[in-house]
């Protein structure tokens, strides 16, 4: 059983953790679910009770276990750019380097697909889609060996997500002719598309010359109308910055900034015009790095964005924001709260919701543990952790519940869900499935819903499905 403690409780942990040392921790119920049911069952039943059992040992006993209701299929191999998913309506996306695709949500059937055409590729799609529109960025890659011949990303998309059909497009200035992932290149929200700009000669770690380079930093950060492509505004940067990502959301758009060549900062626009409302250290103890620390936007509304390598735990520290840009919560790696998962290589282990940050900590027993941090205080507000076998894979916030994908190591084929209360961790559920739902660390992408299915959306590097819908047995 998952054990839930609120903030100002005793933890639980497990002998030698702490004075005196604290009883073994019970085995998490999804662990203990077939064994003790199907020992109870047979003794109950005899035969019948057995053949109960063995189906709640694989995962099939009714009430107790998940399904799996249709999967899309695998798509081949491809390079690892321009990965995104996103749901709107009965439609469910996925972008990835060779073209973005939409599925029936009900069926799982594919209702179309586009391709950027040619020998173009996608670098890079908004996190977030709005008002069932999403952005992606593409453009031509260099030959191998070869000098020129690529255009880079150099072009930007804006798809309608219930069609697949071409909205509108604009021309951007990438900094070379390669096609890599990056992230938070474009973002989509508050009826905006928005966009940034590059120039080889703002990498922070070239020449000291204050020559900005080719492109005027006044002019790298712009906005469409999301539907038709009109030009809104283009921002103009504080001295010495230029910008690094971008996030939109449907009251304010964020941006990272590189101010003199090294440090990272955030700046709140003003959806309206562009204008900069306030920009602020990203984190006051230090220089926040963009190559060492790699910051990413987390959620653009509230404003929280995720970094590497900030403490000596050498792991993520999650940072939260306030409506003008003013920092509040940290949330770090390290002794008191174990490690964070990567947003940028295990998005789908934070979310943020209802004021909260959800999100996963793995603590020096090596234990999982399902946490809810306050986003304005940085206070724990709860922490549910799981058994010494189980890993959690994905999150989900909905309807005052937390859903946790778990993998059950030891149980071959078989994984498990577990939901927790939102507001103060107590298991609700415990369920499994009677087949892997994913099969590494960071597999899963996101955890999404439809109805009363569950969808797991996968990384598109072709080997995966890019969607699984489960319901209740």
């Amino acid at each position: 059983m998952a054990t839930a403690t609120k903030a100002g409780r005793a933890t639980g942990r497990k002998p030698g953790g702490g004075s005196g040392g604290a009883p073994p921790k019970q085995g998490s119920r999804l662990v203990r679910l077939s064994v003790v049911g199907g020992v109870l069952l047979a003794v109950l039943a005899g035969c019948g009770g057995i053949t109960a059992g063995v189906l709640a040992g694989e995962g099939y006993l009714p009430g107790d276990s998940m399904r799996q209701v249709w999967s899309t299929p695998a798509e081949g191999g491809v390079r690892a750019s321009g990965d995104a998913a996103w749901a709107t309506g009965d439609t469910l996306v996925h972008s990835r380097a060779d073209g973005v695709s939409g599925f029936d949500a009900r069926t799982g059937e594919r209702r179309w697909r586009y391709r950027p055409g040619g020998a173009a590729a996608i670098c890079s799609a908004g996190r977030t889609a709005a008002d069932g529109v999403a952005v992606i960025a593409q453009g031509t890659p260099g030959l191998p060996g070869a000098e020129g011949g690529g255009r880079g990303c150099d072009t930007v998309v804006a798809l309608d997500l219930t069609t697949g059909r071409e909205l509108w497009r604009t021309s951007r200035t990438p900094a070379d002719d390669e096609i890599r992932a990056e992230h938070d290149l474009v973002a989509a929200g508050g009826g905006l598309a928005v966009l940034r700009d590059e120039d080889a000669d703002w990498r922070h770690a070239s020449s000291a010359s204050d020559d900005p380079g080719r492109l005027d930093p006044d002019r790298a950060l712009r906005a469409f109308d999301l539907r038709t492509g009109r030009p809104r505004w283009s921002a103009r940067m504080p001295r010495g910055c230029v910008p690094y990502g971008v996030a939109a959301g449907d009251r304010r758009v964020a941006a990272l900034l590189v101010c003199d060549r090294r440090d990272v900062r955030l700046a709140v626009l003003d959806p309206a015009d562009g204008r900069v409302r306030g920009v602020s250290l990203l984190d006051p103890r230090r220089i926040v790095d963009p190559t060492a620390h790699t910051p990413a936007f987390v959620s653009a509304d509230p404003i929280v964005v995720g970094a590497e390598n900030l403490d000596e735990s050498g792991y993520a520290t999650l940072l939260s924001f306030d409506d003008e840009g003013r920092a509040q919560g940290t949330f770090a790696s390290g002794a008191v709260h174990g490690r964070i998962g990567s947003p940028l290589r295990e998005p789908a282990l934070t979310r943020v919701a209802h004021g909260r940050l959800y999100t996963v900590t793995t603590e020096y027993d090596h234990d999982d543990v399902v946490t809810a941090f306050d986003l304005r205080s940085g206070q724990r507000l709860w922490r549910a952790e799981l058994g010494d076998t189980e890993d959690v894979m994905g999150l989900r916030v909905s309807g005052g519940r937390v859903t946790a994908l778990v993998d059950l190591y030891g149980r071959a084929g078989e994984d498990g869900l577990l939901v927790l209360d939102a507001d103060d961790g107590e298991e609700r559920d415990a369920r499994t499935f009677p087949d892997s739902v994913g099969g590494t660390s960071g597999e899963i992408k996101d955890v999404l819903g439809h109805g009363d299915r569950l969808l797991v959306a996968r990384w598109g590097d072709g080997y995966l499905s890019p969607f699984t819908a489960y319901e209740e047995r």
